[in-house]
């Protein structure tokens, strides 16, 4: 019997041996591979939960505004977060960051978020040495309410028009003698904001669209006169004009800052934006401003011999806030007027004359009301407006400038 193996024996072991070794070669791979991805993720996971600590820290510190600061978390020189909490307009920007490694090998999680504090839960704050609030008409005033020692009363309705009161109680809340305002938070923002009208653009309008994180440097765009159209701005950007902005319905704006003397938000805009301006803010019928919005005019710092003017047109609906401070005596006062049927969501702040004929979700703070109708001009008098603090979303978070418990919460996350 032959016992000897034919030829191809040789070649189909040869075979077989490659097939093997290459399968063990793929295997160590794959293995060597799960363990680099497993490393991966845990990683990534470590600095995720270090990303959400140095958040909960950010939360948890009572200071207006942090610097950019490093902690080590657990003192191991392995788990290290950088913290910063700034101004960005009249919101707070907060920043955290969690890195390992260094160089071309560092690995990071970065989180940014606008902060926000539960709005004051008073329906409306009046001025004290002001005459009594007088309603009229359908006025419905719902919440808690401070008041000067005038008090409130039922307007004479045969010279407004001839609408009398129709509600059964003249504030639907509990009446307290308004109390004084503590302003140098708010003053001191104000002054920062000041600063940044001599601003130089930073960057030229190349596109049609610039986007910028918060995490990086911010973008100025300028010139003597700013139009929207057809622009899409988002982000860390700000526009400074020197005399106008013209903000377009064919745009897109989110987050962005707005500074000039003029600024007029145009008909059917959406978007959510901040518009600082020192003489004139114009918003017109059928805009929408979401969450978080911001209206304000800007004070001057010297007496003025006219009033600057922030007008919300109607059918206009706002989810933010409307500021309008004055940290000095002025003959001449700043003055916000609020059109019948448009519904503020959020929080109105007047240091100055509010001529309020349309809806309010939230509190509004003022010196004192007026009412303009064919008939005259009456002070201190509410038609048919609505101020309910009661409707206003459990969720709503105002500026923590403006807020006035100490509690920050994450307002949007950038």
């Amino acid at each position: 019997m032959n016992s000897q193996l034919p030829a191809r024996a040789l070649f189909y072991a040869v075979i077989v041996s490659v097939f093997v070794a290459m399968l063990s070669a793929a295997i160590l791979l794959s293995s060597y591979h799960q363990h680099l991805l497993l490393g991966y993720y845990q990683n990534q996971e470590r600095l995720m939960d270090n990303c959400q600590s140095g958040v909960e820290l950010l939360l948890g510190t009572s200071a207006p505004l942090i610097p950019a600061m490093t902690l080590d978390l657990f003192q191991q020189h392995r788990d290290s977060v950088r913290l910063e909490q700034k101004a960005w307009g009249l919101l707070d920007v907060g920043m955290v960051k969690s890195w390992s490694g260094a160089g071309m090998y560092e690995d990071s999680v970065v989180t940014t978020f606008l902060l926000g504090k539960t709005t004051p839960n008073y329906a409306l704050s009046l001025s004290e040495g002001t005459a009594p609030l007088y309603v009229c008409g359908n006025t419905r005033i719902v919440g808690k309410a401070f008041l000067p020692t005038e008090g409130v009363e039922r307007g004479y309705f045969h010279v407004v028009q001839g609408k009398p009161y129709t509600g059964e109680k003249l504030i639907y809340g509990k009446k307290e003698i308004v109390r004084p305002t503590d302003m140098a938070v708010l003053k001191e923002r104000f002054e920062d904001l000041e600063a940044l009208k001599y601003k130089n653009a930073t960057i030229n309008l190349e596109a049609d669209s610039v986007v910028q994180a918060f995490n990086q440097s911010t973008l100025i765009l300028g010139g003597d006169n700013f139009d929207t159209q057809n622009l899409t701005l988002k982000g860390n950007v700000m526009v400074i004009a020197n005399n106008r902005i013209d903000v377009s319905p064919h745009s897109i704006l989110e987050d962005v800052i707005l500074l000039a003397p003029e600024i007029r938000i145009q008909s059917g805009f959406q978007g959510s934006l901040q518009a600082f301006a020192w003489d004139s803010l114009l918003v017109e019928t059928g805009v929408f401003l979401d969450v978080p919005s911001v209206l304000s005019l800007l004070p001057y710092s010297n007496k003025t011999t006219f009033s600057p003017e922030l007008i919300v047109e109607e059918g206009v609906e706002m989810f933010g806030t409307i500021l309008v401070p004055s940290f000095q005596y002025n003959s001449y006062k700043s003055k916000v007027t609020i059109a019948p049927m448009t519904t503020i969501t959020g929080q109105v702040w007047v240091n100055g004359v509010l001529q309020h004929k349309g809806t309010v979700y939230g509190s509004v703070f003022c010196d004192e009301f007026l009412l303009k109708t064919p008939a005259g001009v009456y002070e201190n008098y509410l038609l048919d407006a609505v101020i309910d603090r009661t409707l206003l979303p459990t969720y709503y978070l105002t500026p923590s400038v403006l807020g006035e418990q100490e509690d920050k919460h994450i307002l949007k996350y950038l």
